[in-house]
């Protein structure tokens, strides 16, 4: 970027540089592999012409000056002097026998001369007299850099293996103080890049603590009174290798170069305050603070010299102005400065703890990143040092108008879970529990060779192949292995290796769309899958596609394309179950406070309906780095934090919730350690991952091996025991929801319960030992198994807990008493599964909005009528009995009423006579039977509650009651009897219904009467009454008559049908 606080020269040809400042700060010397040394001016611009020092028979490793002097040192093994800021050769310091000089390093003093070359031993220098010297011996191998701790006498040294020594050098003969090895990497090959990268020991001005480049690539401050580990330098947007240091000569800033970005650290929050790069894709070789000046200077390995005027924004302190160690009062007014404080001398006497709201420069996550001050930008404005300075006009530009600074979090794009970019010429393109994906770029890059490596041989047969596409997308399912670029998909399915008969392609036909990311699901095969196989009916799986256009592209196995759905948000990963697929994707923008923003969907293969849908729950500030499932088949995410979540009871709509299983940060072996983690997959309880060092991100190649880290669910209490409880009873509850169609349990869930049983009765016993018994009658409610309970009771025995043992006992009566807890768990996710009824169709509403309802206050016509089922008209029916008739269905209403009417008009009509009771009833029955269904058949014994002929001929059942005539009961059972014997043989055939209980009905008087009992009968048994229909008589009034029983309009239809002859006879009311 240009900037006039940036000035930009070539200086050297390619190749390693080297940089120091004069110790007056006026001038700045550059070394190349030119072999020639450049003197630079620092107030003159890029337009000035350096001076030249080009003594040095091959290239320039190293740099130093002092008050009068400067040196040189270089490839030919000679260390040389010149006058003070001039070309001028004053003569040689040392020479290394036709070694090369790798570092020279001036003490405190400038009295003492360190040089470090390619030999195991330094040599200590004596510059007033350089006869004079002192070798040091204890490295092992050749000794790369060389720095002196300030206002001490202890000196530093790295060597090529890794290994740092400090050397007391207070005394005669120097001394070992400490050594450290293994901190910084380990670079033998002197024609190797990072041989040329800074490890030297970085001290701070006060020298309590030095900065080193850790073998990760990442800068470590450590202690110089114990040599502790004080923390690290970290920023998520620092990422690369850190190849130069360099500390601010107020002790305040740290400046290191990663790769050709400069960026600028508070060495006491290590926070990023600002950052820069001049020219792209080069590697900063060294880098420097002017001593006396607020500007600091790098070289490149393109030869570059760059100077970057105030580096650090106008609301700081400088890089030369001294710091106090005092603070201030913490109650500070925003109006007024601190009393005793100049605001414009040039020793003020501020520290950074002076500084309010120096904090919060940085993103709200300490030591995850910092905020990007942009010199450069004509809109960029600060804000004052400490709120002291209420000038308004420092605040705003010429045109009047304030800017603030707004902090914005970066969006995490789209990534494919398991998949790295390229290092060198070879990345991942996944990694699961099934195997690996690698590809390779040729040579000529016109391909790419992908290598597809299972993990279980047997299962899977492994293979590769040339990639003409390039593909930078895949997915290993298990069904098959799927392949994508940006608008090509192939897709091979297991078993077709040797054959591509299987194999298929789905390209993207719309323009300017292009595939973000893919993913392959399937049922776990229960067979191996090297071969092709008519038997397995699981097919090849379904694959699904995201595109930019913010669709989700569902495809079979074979190639059929099912459905296009819309996510609804910008995608960013996704991963496939046998069952299911689990879509993250950002719904809205990034917030101001760090948040991404994520959320997720999980689609069910079969209808592609959504099952869950929520929120990520990853920390502000973090980024999701892996999305994957676990053995049952739970979906799990591993954020930046070191969190592991777990999705439970995702197999219940909508039911589904996050359980934090793992806390990395709290794992033993990170202790003292700087690792993070690549997850891989989770099997039972077990985390496998692959172990990745300080600040690295991506495993490398070769292939590293596979650790298995314990889960434990970040509990609070020290209880072990509990949190191992509490995670098996999840995974259990997992396997259960797993369960389908009719299985009630498995032998794998019947062992896990009886070992969780086992552990609650060391708990129960624990509670019991402390008389805690209300936690034991807890955890007995918790057990699983019956025969547990009287493990339970005979520990309650023991301790002799009487009421304990009796609340074990009832519960486990209740536990038998209730419903198998198996039998219930599959009923529950029967119904998890049923799919809800159609929704019933609501009333049309018109054009106008209003529906057929009248509007109140307006309706006008007659109330509705009212339904009253009591008052409705009786519908006789046909008791279904062994002496019903054969006809399938009662007669209807209508026929009933057409048969009646009939029946009436042929009574009327006919002046036929009748002799007796029975040829009436007979002829009846016969004129109602020609228009009515059949009747029942005839009954084969006598009804006991029908009265006896003798007396039924003298009444007609179907005569009207005479007036309001009081119907008298006969007077003796035993006439009855007589009456019934004396009667025609023809008359015994018909039932007679009146004859029960006669002593009852005499004792307790008359009854109500039906139609029936209107037939009335004198006591003699005369046919006194019963006359033609025409004669029109009466019986007489003291004409007694009863009834036995009602009869139902259902009872007649089992009337008997009787003989022929027998004559209709009717009662005629004596008025008449």
């Amino acid at each position: 970027m240009s900037s006039p606080n940036i000035i930009a020269r070539k200086a050297h040809s390619d190749g390693h540089t080297c940089l120091a400042f004069s110790a007056d700060g006026t001038h700045a010397f550059t070394g190349g592999s030119d072999c020639a040394v450049r003197i630079w001016k620092v107030a003159e611009g890029a337009e000035q012409e350096p001076g030249n020092a080009t003594d040095a028979e091959q290239p320039v490793t190293t740099l130093a000056a002092s008050d009068d002097y400067w040196l040189s040192g270089s490839e030919d093994g000679y260390v040389r002097r010149y006058i003070k800021n001039k070309d001028e050769h004053h003569g040689d310091v040392t020479e290394e026998a036709a070694l090369c000089v790798r570092c020279i390093a001036l003490d405190e003093h400038r009295t003492r001369l360190a040089v470090s070359s390619d030999n195991t031993s330094v040599k200590v220098i004596n510059m007033e007299n350089t006869l004079k010297l002192t070798t040091l011996h204890g490295h092992r191998h050749n000794v790369r850099k060389a720095s002196w701790r300030p206002k001490s006498s202890i000196l530093s040294t790295c060597a090529s293996d890794g290994e740092i020594i400090f050397w007391d050098l207070s005394g005669e003969e120097p001394m070992i103080l400490h050594t450290i090895d293994g901190m910084i990497p380990s670079v033998t090959d002197p024609s190797s890049p990072e041989f040329l990268h800074d490890c030297s020991a970085v001290w701070h001005p006060s020298g309590e603590q030095f900065f080193i480049i850790s073998k990760t690539h990442d800068v470590v401050c450590i202690s110089g009174k114990d040599w502790a580990q004080l923390g690290k330098f970290v920023d998520k947007e620092v990422t690369g290798t850190t190849t130069a240091l360099a500390v601010s000569p107020n002790g305040a800033y740290l400046a290191t170069a990663c790769q050709s970005t400069v960026f600028i650290w508070t060495t006491d929050k290590r926070q990023v305050i600002s950052k820069q790069s001049v020219n792209p894709g080069t590697v900063i070789t060294q880098i420097a603070f002017s001593p006396k000046e607020h500007l600091i200077a790098w070289t490149d390995a393109s030869g570059n010299f760059v100077r970057w005027r105030e580096p650090v924004p106008l609301n700081l302190p400088n890089s030369v102005k001294r710091l106090s160690s005092a603070t201030t009062s913490t109650t500070k007014s925003k109006s007024d400065a601190p009393q005793g404080v100049d605001l414009f001398g040039e020793s003020n006497g501020l520290s950074l703890d002076d500084v309010e709201g120096f904090e919060d420069l940085a993103d709200p996550t300490p030591g995850e990143g910092g905020v990007d001050f942009d010199i450069d930008d004509a809109d960029f404005v600060i804000d004052d040092v400490g709120n002291y300075l209420e000038d308004k006009t420092s605040r705003t530009k010429d045109d009047g108008l304030v800017k603030e600074m707004v902090s914005i979090t970066k969006a995490q794009p789209a990534f494919q879970p398991g998949a790295t970019p390229f290092q060198g010429n070879k990345r991942f393109l996944a990694y699961n529990m099934l195997g690996v994906i690698e590809a390779t770029r040729s040579e000529q890059e016109e391909y790419n060779l992908v290598n597809v490596d299972f993990f279980d041989k047997s299962a899977r047969k492994s293979y590769h192949f040339n990639d003409t596409h390039k593909c930078y997308l895949a997915c290993l399912g298990e069904r098959g292995a799927l392949f994508s670029n940006d608008t090509f998909v192939l897709y091979k399915p297991y078993g077709s290796w040797t054959t591509s008969q299987n194999d298929w392609t789905y390209s993207l036909s719309r323009v300017n769309t292009k595939v973000l990311g893919i993913c392959a699901g399937g049922t776990t095969p229960s067979r191996s899958l090297k071969s092709n196989s008519d038997n397995d009916l699981m097919g090849f799986g379904n694959i699904v596609v995201a595109t930019s256009e913010g669709h989700l592209i569902f495809l079979s196995g074979t190639g059929r394309e099912r459905r296009i759905l819309a996510l609804g948000g910008e995608f960013v990963t996704m991963v496939a179950g046998d069952e299911w697929v689990m879509v993250v994707y950002r719904a809205g923008a990034t917030t101001i406070d760090g948040s991404q923003s994520l959320c997720y969907k999980l689609y069910h293969f079969d209808d592609l309906s959504v099952r869950q849908r929520d929120e990520l729950p990853i920390p502000k500030g973090h980024t999701l780095k892996w999305i994957g499932i676990t053995q049952e088949g739970a979906p799990v995410i591993y954020d930046s934090a070191g969190l592991v979540h777990l999705v439970a009871k995702y197999r219940v709509p909508h039911h589904a919730t996050w359980v934090c299983i793992l806390d990395t940060n709290l794992l033993e072996r990170k202790t003292g350690k700087d690792e993070s983690y690549w997850p891989i997959g989770i099997s039972g309880s077990t985390f496998m991952c692959l172990i990745l060092k300080g600040r690295q991100e991506y495993p490398g190649f070769p292939r590293p091996l596979v650790q298995e880290l314990p889960l434990r669910m970040p509990f609070n209490t020290p209880n072990e025991k509990e949190e191992e409880i509490e995670r098996e009873l999840l995974f259990k509850d997992l396997a259960m929801e797993s369960l389908d169609g009719d299985e009630l349990a498995t032998d794998d869930i019947l062992s896990k319960e009886r070992a969780i049983d086992k552990e609650f009765v060391v708990l129960i016993q624990g509670a019991c030992k402390e008389d805690n018994v209300n936690r034991a009658v807890e955890l007995t409610k918790l057990l699983h198994n019956l025969q547990t309970f009287d493990i339970v009771a005979k520990i309650a025995d023991f301790y002799h807990l009487v009421g304990f043992r009796e609340k074990v006992m009832v519960l486990k009566r209740i536990r038998e008493d209730s419903e198998d807890r198996f039998e219930a768990a599959r009923e529950k996710r029967r119904r998890w599964n049923k799919i809800d009824t159609r929704p019933q169709r609501l009333p049309d509403v018109d054009v106008n909005g209003s529906s057929s309802r009248p509007k109140a206050f307006q309706d006008f016509g007659p109330p509705p009528a009212i339904y009253r089922p009591g008052l409705t008209r009786a519908t006789p029916s046909v008791e279904s009995t062994k002496y019903s008739s054969s006809v399938s269905e009662p007669p209807s209403e209508d026929t009933w009423s057409e048969s009646l009417s009939t029946s009436t008009n042929l009574l009327s009509s006919e002046k036929r006579k009748r002799n007796d009771f029975e040829d009436v009833e007979t002829e009846s029955q016969i004129d109602l039977n020609s228009s009515m269904p059949p009747p029942p058949p005839k009954q084969q014994k006598a009804n006991p509650f029908a009265r006896k002929p003798a007396a039924e001929i003298q009444k007609n059942p179907f005569a009207r009651k005479a007036g309001n005539k009081t119907v008298l009961q006969s007077e003796s059972f035993f006439e009855k009897v007589d009456a019934a014997e004396t009667t025609p043989a023809k008359s015994k055939k018909k039932s007679n219904n009146f004859t029960k209980n006669k002593e009852k009905d005499k004792a307790e008087g008359p009854r109500q009467q039906t139609l029936f009992g209107l037939f009335g009968a004198n006591q003699n048994g005369d046919k006194k009454g019963l006359i033609k229909r025409k004669t029109g008589l009466t019986p007489p009034p003291d004409e007694p008559e009863s009834q036995a029983s009602d009869v139902t309009m259902a009872d007649t239809s089992q009337i008997e049908t009787q003989p022929d002859g027998w004559e209709e006879t009717q009662l005629i009311d004596d008025e008449s």
